[in-house]
């Protein structure tokens, strides 16, 4: 029987572990590889965690720098923003107080304008017074004069008719001796009678004649009589005329000074002259002294209306200050009164309710006298206690409200009292009055100021125009008026056109004369030769008469062609400056029409400048030259729009914009342009990071810079640095900007 070993708890051997099978050892090696490569992909998985590990913590410093640099622009925009904020609001309030001082300066250039046009209109109005009084001042002048010439000849003439009247009656009278003579003699010759009788009829007929003068000397002493009787009456006219008139100091003195010159031209009154002509300068010399004080008194009256106006804009302008003082003040002190009234009642009712509770709480006091032992019947005490005290408090400060406020409508501190209030509606009601009466006075002066300077303007209209009055006037022509120097210039010519055609007629009559002879001769020759005639020829006074009107007429023909040449002058140049203000180019044009210069106002002076020269041929091809600094820079320019479009004005659009762009104006447009182009750079940044969907800033930046390359974007776009006022200036782009920074990062 075999002997089967007891078992142990020790360890097994391997050959009682039955690992010396091969599916043992097979599963052995299994287990080995499974386990190595389980250890394999642990230390895989190890070194990727330590990896992944570092990684983050790359990360998260990137973030913390990352997180630190958005802090640092964000506290930068801020500060950014604060002083586009506080150089806005300095740019808002120079912006206003330029506003003001351009208003004022308009308002002030408005206020000069008008019176300058209220000026030109006086100075106008002055001028035709003055043009008008100096007119009648020389007709009546005038007429002045050839009255006293008149009367003059008037003078000599009775002179004469009386002295032939003396000499006659002296003849008669040796006549009559003569007779008495004869008659005592008593010779009774027929022809001495005869004679006698002759003589006496001429002795009649003389005496008749000297009876004749004498009734006519009769009626010319009349006649003069009324003609002093209607200049004294002209002169009441002229001073009521000259008391009426209303000008001004300035035209008077000058109508002063005209009249003044007048009278001093007049002779001397002790000389020997007639006293005709020495009671007209007094007459002159009395009308210079009413005209005077005519000046004074219309001074002194516009001073007195200038003075009422004055007053009555100033009562109207203290009468409606007083009147709207008095209503505020009056409606602050009913409202304050009834403040005070409504405070005091609302007072005086808590007061009553405190008391009744007061009362109320005193009485069940009373009615609980052993409640006081209880622990909350002296706090309740306490509380009303001092509620009470707090009511008093508010009821004094009440009391002494109301005493101020009667106390400030007694005094009248800031208030009214109703008798001021009274006496300040009648003081108002009396000024009312007063305007009311000032303004009726002006209105009675000013219509009757209107009245007399019609009334004025019409006498002055029918003294200029001769008008006077047959009964008690008569009108004196001069001798050299200008109705007979028309006619007999007329005279002349007709006279002249005479002589002209009676030498025509004479012309025409020699010519005649020698066409008949010329007739004869033909007929009485045989060999047919005729007799050789003058040439036609013209009167000379012809000749000179045409040449005359040529000459006129060569003289009209070169003043409207020098007047025609300054129009023109002065139109095109109005139309060069029009030009020059709208367009910004000088334009020079050649002697010849075919050169034009170009010049703009935004090119430097000089050789530093630029001139183009524009020159055609025949009117239709033409060439262009650019002279100066700045024509190397415009090449380009000239070959893009000039050569290949054929577009002048297009070049010339350019060169301007360039030239603006580079001027001290054109600055603060490109540093604009800057900026909206920085703006669209930025946005466009924005775009393309969400498109890409990266986060490298020098990936975007080289994307962009290569799309601003190859012609996508404008190459003046490429990313720059912002200006120092855009974070200020442009606060509509800021969410962009900080996605486009933010993403960037």
């Amino acid at each position: 029987m075999p002997v089967t070993p007891a078992p142990t708890l020790g360890k097994r051997s391997s050959a009682d572990a039955d690992l010396h099978t091969p599916s043992s050892r097979k599963h052995l090696s299994t287990l080995t590889s499974t386990v190595t490569s389980l250890e394999r992909t642990n230390h895989t998985l190890q070194q990727r965690e330590s990896r992944l590990a570092a990684q983050v913590e790359e990360q998260r410093l990137e973030i913390e720098r990352l997180k630190n640099e958005r802090y640092e622009l964000f506290e930068a925009k801020m500060e950014e923003r604060r002083k586009g904020e506080q150089a806005e609001q300095l740019w808002a309030e120079d912006r206003l107080v330029l506003t003001g001082e351009v208003a004022l300066l308009r308002e002030r250039n408005l206020a000069l304008t008008n019176s300058l046009e209220e000026l030109r209109s006086q100075h106008t109005v002055l001028s035709t017074r003055h043009a008008s009084l100096a007119q009648s001042s020389e007709n009546e002048i005038s007429l002045l004069q050839a009255r006293t010439a008149e009367l003059e000849r008037e003078r000599n003439s009775l002179k004469a008719w009386e002295n032939k009247a003396k000499s006659l009656s002296i003849e008669l009278e040796d006549e009559r001796a003569r007779k008495v003579t004869e008659d005592g003699e008593r010779k009774t010759d027929d022809a001495l009678q005869k004679e006698v009788k002759r003589q006496s009829a001429n002795l009649a007929a003389v005496w008749r004649e000297n009876e004749a003068l004498k009734s006519e000397v009769h009626t010319l002493r009349h006649e003069k009589k009324s003609i002093d009787g209607v200049e004294r009456a002209a002169k009441e006219v002229e001073r009521a005329l000259h008391e009426e008139i209303r000008v001004l100091q300035e035209q008077l003195e000058r109508a002063r000074r005209d009249m003044d010159s007048l009278t001093q031209t007049l002779p001397d009154p002790a000389s020997t002259e007639p006293s005709e002509i020495a009671t007209l300068r007094t007459r002159l010399s009395t009308l210079s002294t009413l005209h005077s004080q005519t000046t004074t008194l219309l001074v002194q009256r516009e001073s007195t209306i200038r003075d009422l106006r004055a007053r009555l804009a100033d009562l109207a302008g203290s009468s409606k200050d007083a009147l709207g003082e008095m209503s505020q003040r009056t409606t602050e002190a009913e409202r304050e009164l009834r403040w005070a009234k409504e405070g005091r009642e609302s007072a005086e009712r808590r007061e009553r309710l405190v008391r009744k509770e007061l009362e109320a709480v005193r009485r069940q006091l009373a009615a609980a006298p052993g409640s006081f032992a209880g622990s909350s019947d002296p706090e309740r005490v306490k509380e009303l206690e001092s509620l009470v005290q707090s009511y008093k408090t508010a009821l004094e400060e009440i009391h002494r409200d109301s005493r101020d406020a009667e106390e400030r409508i007694a005094k009248g501190m800031g208030l009214v009292k109703s008798q001021d209030l009274d006496k300040a509606q009648e003081k108002i009601s009396q000024l009312e009055e007063e305007i009311a009466g000032l303004s009726s006075s002006v209105s009675d002066l000013t219509s009757s100021n209107t009245a007399l300077t019609a009334e004025v303007t019409n006498l002055m209209q029918r003294v200029a125009s001769g008008e006077f009055n047959p009964a008690y006037e008569r009108c004196l022509e001069l001798r050299n008026n200008p109705a007979r120097k028309i006619w007999g210039i007329r005279k002349q010519e007709l006279e002249d056109l005479k002589a002209e055609n009676g030498e025509l007629l004479e012309r025409l009559a020699e010519l005649d004369g020698l066409l008949a002879e010329s007739q004869a001769g033909a007929g009485a020759s045989t060999g047919g030769g005729a007799a050789p005639v003058r040439e036609g020829m013209v009167p000379r006074s012809s000749y000179d008469r045409l040449k005359a009107e040529k000459e006129e007429l060569e003289k009209a023909h070169a003043k409207r062609l020098q007047r025609l040449k300054e129009i023109f002058t002065h139109k095109s140049k109005e139309f060069l400056e029009a030009v020059y203000s709208l367009l910004g180019w000088r334009i020079k044009f050649d002697e010849s029409g075919s050169d034009i210069r170009l010049t703009s106002m935004y090119a430097p002076k000089g050789k530093n400048g630029l001139t183009i020269k524009f020159t055609s041929s025949e009117g239709h091809f033409g060439t262009m030259q650019m002279s100066g600094m700045m024509a190397r820079s415009l090449e380009e320019s000239r070959q893009f729009w000039v050569v290949e479009r054929q577009s002048v004005p297009g070049f010339l659009a350019q060169v301007t914009t360039e030239m603006f762009e580079k001027t001290t104006v054109g600055s603060f447009a490109l540093a604009d342009i800057m900026r909206i182009r920085w703006i669209e750079s930025a946005n466009e940044a924005v775009r393309l990071d969400e498109q890409l969907g990266t986060s490298d800033l020098d990936e975007i930046c080289q994307i962009y810079e290569g799309k601003a390359l190859y012609g996508q974007l404008p190459a003046s776009s490429i990313l720059r640095p912002p200006p120092n006022d855009f974070l200020s200036a442009h606060t509509l782009r800021e969410e962009h900007v900080d996605i486009r920074l933010t993403k960037m990062h």
